[in-house]
């Protein structure tokens, strides 16, 4: 009996399979690298994304124990728990992107995926969020100055004006970098779909 090599259909399949480019040992190694690079920057950020959050909660318990009262406490209060709904929504986001070394190709692939849609769905949120806190700035202006300049604790029209100008900035800035990272990301996740597609 002739071994199954000597089958010329066999030695075809053969042949074929020899001559199919190896996986792109390079590019998966490369990738590795970037995505533990990503999961460090990531930790550090989240770091300072909770140091910004007890800042601003401080800020706002501070304002509480004012005797002057120049904020409505249940303002206030609704303030800490925003910041703290959100900074807990971002921080669960972000623990969901730590973890990277030791997948296979494959899983690090889909890991690496849903680390791009992650970060595109937080700066989408984070733009929504800061246009959110300008218009209640905007609120607290108007209702400021149809109070009159002799309510407890107003504030000069230059004051308000200073604080809705320095924050609008803020909203362009967030949008303009949400917009410039939701492009580098979608760029990230055109390359990784080519590299799923050589890896198959």
């Amino acid at each position: 009996m002739k071994p199954a090599t000597d089958n010329p259909e066999w030695s075809d399949l053969q042949a074929l399979w020899q001559q199919q480019p190896a996986p792109p040992a390079g590019d998966v190694a490369a990738l590795q690298r970037e995505a533990e690079r990503r999961s460090r920057w990531i930790r550090l950020r989240s770091a300072i994304e909770l140091l910004i959050t007890v800042v601003a909660v401080a800020n706002c318990v501070r304002a509480l124990l004012d005797p002057r009262k120049l904020i409505e406490h249940g303002l206030l209060w609704g303030l800490i728990a925003f910041v703290l709904a959100v900074a807990g929504w971002i921080f669960v986001q972000r623990r969901r992107q730590w973890r990277s070394r030791g997948l296979a190709p494959a899983a690090l692939l889909a890991f690496e995926r849903q680390r791009a849609r992650i970060s595109m769905q937080i700066w989408r949120v984070n733009i929504w969020l800061s246009l959110a806190v300008w218009a209640g700035l905007v609120w607290m202006a108007l209702t400021a100055m149809q109070a009159g300049p002799d309510a407890p604790g107003a504030l000069p029209p230059q004051t308000w004006a200073l604080n809705l100008g320095l924050n609008g900035a803020v909203v362009v800035v967030v949008a303009l970098a949400g917009a410039w990272a939701g492009r580098r990301r979608q760029h990230r996740l055109d390359r990784l779909a080519e590299l799923e597609a050589q890896l198959q």
